[in-house]
């Protein structure tokens, strides 16, 4: 991903206010093993659901020929008006994220994987994650790109 360092991010003083609301999503696939890239387009909606703070996405994800509706749930908690905690949608917590400076990084272990993230806020209404995942069978880069849907 270009340019995905702390310099030039955009601070985030309130997390819940900044991510709330509908998001369009393009992301970009590297499996480095298989040579093969792939490609989702959908979209997030961030908000409340229930008793909690959701995030969930809907895309089209494509590899060559494969293609398939894709789905994805978290759950997200906010100890600081700055920070979130997002866990997996069976309540376990996938990592940390503050993004008071607009750009955070983290590690996660799962199992025998491991993945590295990094997210930034490129302005009021874009913001992007790349993970870099590593394991026994797997070295895969995903980027992803969010813009704010107009309401």
């Amino acid at each position: 991903m270009d340019d995905m360092s702390a310099e030039g991010a955009w601070p985030i003083t309130d997390i819940r206010a900044f991510l709330e609301g509908g998001w369009s999503l393009s992301r970009t696939i590297n499996d480095l093993r298989q040579n093969m890239p792939g490609a989702m387009q959908g979209h997030a909606v961030i908000g409340p659901a229930g008793d909690r703070f959701e995030y969930r996405e809907e895309g089209e994800l494509r590899f060559g020929d494969y293609l398939e509706t894709v789905h994805r749930v978290y759950g997200y908690a906010f100890p600081e008006p700055h920070r979130a905690e997002v866990h997996y949608e069976d309540g376990r917590l996938f990592h940390h994220l503050d993004l008071s400076t607009g750009f955070w990084t983290v590690e996660h272990l799962c199992n025998e994987d491991t993945y590295r993230g990094a997210f930034r806020i490129d302005g009021p209404d874009v913001w992007r994650s790349n993970w870099f995942v590593t394991g026994p069978d797997k070295e895969i880069i995903l980027d992803s790109r969010y813009q704010r849907q107009s309401p």
